[in-house]
């Protein structure tokens, strides 16, 4: 962070954002896991500062994607932004690739769906801390593209920054940055100056919460009904009219977020197609 961005020390006794820190270190801690579970990497928060937004915006890359949440029905939203590159080096890595990418100024359809499963992703860990202030579960809004497509009014004076520092397996080292309004960021911190003291990670009431707040994530489902494979020299011929065979599928797939959950037939309940599942798939379908 460059000293022109920080504002000028206030007059008063300044606030307490370690509730910032420990936010961004959880967040840092939850891309990991998205990326390779097992978790494996180094996390570490560099800052938490209070900046001019308007300042602070133009110093980013352009290409850069943010995700704002909603904490509940609070009116307070918080901001993650990411490279878009980092998107796209995920997307890579988990379909076998490596991190080395030319750098592009937008995401494809697969890149969108990958940031679609990472909000989905991250919305429990959010939970985890802001749920003990905030009963109300976090809700995600439209990612954008773009780092000046976030213009809104509480972000017009000063804004309270964490800067997270991945190093994730298989991935470039990344800055992801996280921040909230001023205003909204002192309303957290006494909120929270107001609560016993929170139970640790390896607790048993964390863990209970953390498991909740997973619970309550919707997640998108899809079964793959057919597949068909053909020629280039066909795909490149085809036109409207044309007819493609299918044959129906004896065993239909079960997609949750991307990756297979189950196996089943096809049939009938009360008069419209269902899926019945035969079988479960994934790392715990023997369990």
């Amino acid at each position: 962070m460059t000293g022109s961005l920080l504002l000028r020390p206030r007059t008063v006794v300044p606030d307490d954002f370690s509730w910032m820190h420990d936010f961004g270190k959880l967040l840092g801690d939850a891309m990991c896991d998205f990326i390779v579970n097992p978790r494996a990497g180094e996390v570490s928060v560099q800052a938490v500062n209070e900046v001019r937004y308007a300042e602070w915006s133009p110093s980013q890359p352009e290409f850069t994607i943010l995700m704002p949440f909603n904490l509940g029905n609070s009116g307070i939203e918080i901001v993650i932004a990411v490279p878009g590159h980092f998107i796209s080096q995920i997307l890579n890595v988990q379909y076998g690739g490596s991190s080395d990418l030319s750098k592009r100024s937008s995401l494809s359809k697969s890149e969108m769906r990958l940031l679609d499963r990472l909000t989905a992703h991250l919305l429990p860990y959010i939970d985890s801390v802001m749920n003990r202030i905030i009963p109300e579960p976090a809700t995600a809004k439209s990612a954008k593209v773009g780092i000046q497509e976030l213009n809104l009014p509480q972000y017009r004076d000063s804004i309270v920054l964490a800067e997270v520092s991945l190093q994730c397996v298989n991935i470039s080292p990344t800055t992801v940055n996280c921040f909230v309004g001023y205003g909204h960021a002192t309303k957290i911190s006494s909120l929270f100056a107001n609560l016993a003291p929170a139970p640790t990670s390896s607790g048993p009431e964390w863990q209970a919460r953390m498991h909740a707040a997973a619970l309550r994530v919707k997640l998108p489902m899809r079964a793959v009904l057919t597949q068909v494979n053909i020629p280039m020299s066909q795909l490149a011929s085809l036109r409207p009219g044309d007819i493609l065979p299918v044959l129906p599928p004896k065993n239909v797939r079960l997609l949750i977020a991307g990756r297979p959950l189950a196996g089943g037939s096809l049939g009938e309940s009360s008069g419209r197609v269902a899926l019945k599942i035969e079988n479960m798939e994934g790392p715990d379908s023997e369990l």
